[in-house]
């Protein structure tokens, strides 16, 4: 396996792992922060209802997962495939970079307003 191969899937399970974090933030955090986790909450109240999301925190975390990962693949997946074979030795610092500029998007970055 590829420099560049295992930098996606370590990146992919950081960005998977930073999802227990999430939990964490008070307060507004960030718009990427906002847009995972309310996005995650609307994605399971619009296939149930804002009740049953509200009450299932479980289910809604797993979605939250899976917008987090989906989110950071956007990027993510395109700099590997072009980078892995035309730059191989940049490849690697590439997919960290973006690790490192997502992460920082999701806790610090960009905060979200307090209001209007």
């Amino acid at each position: 396996m590829k420099r560049a191969d295992r930098a996606i899937i370590t990146s992919g399970l950081v960005v998977a792992a930073s999802t227990a974090g999430l939990a964490a933030v008070r307060g507004y955090g960030t718009v990427l922060f906002q847009f995972v986790v309310l996005g995650a909450w609307s994605i399971v109240a619009r296939l149930s209802s804002g009740i049953f999301a509200d009450r299932h925190q479980g289910i809604v975390w797993l979605v939250t997962l899976v917008v987090n990962i989906s989110v950071f693949s956007l990027i993510g997946i395109p700099l590997w495939l072009l980078s892995r074979n035309r730059v191989p030795k940049w490849g690697t610092l590439i997919i960290v970079c973006w690790t490192v500029v997502y992460m920082s998007m999701l806790f610090v970055l960009f905060p979200a307003t307090e209001g209007p």
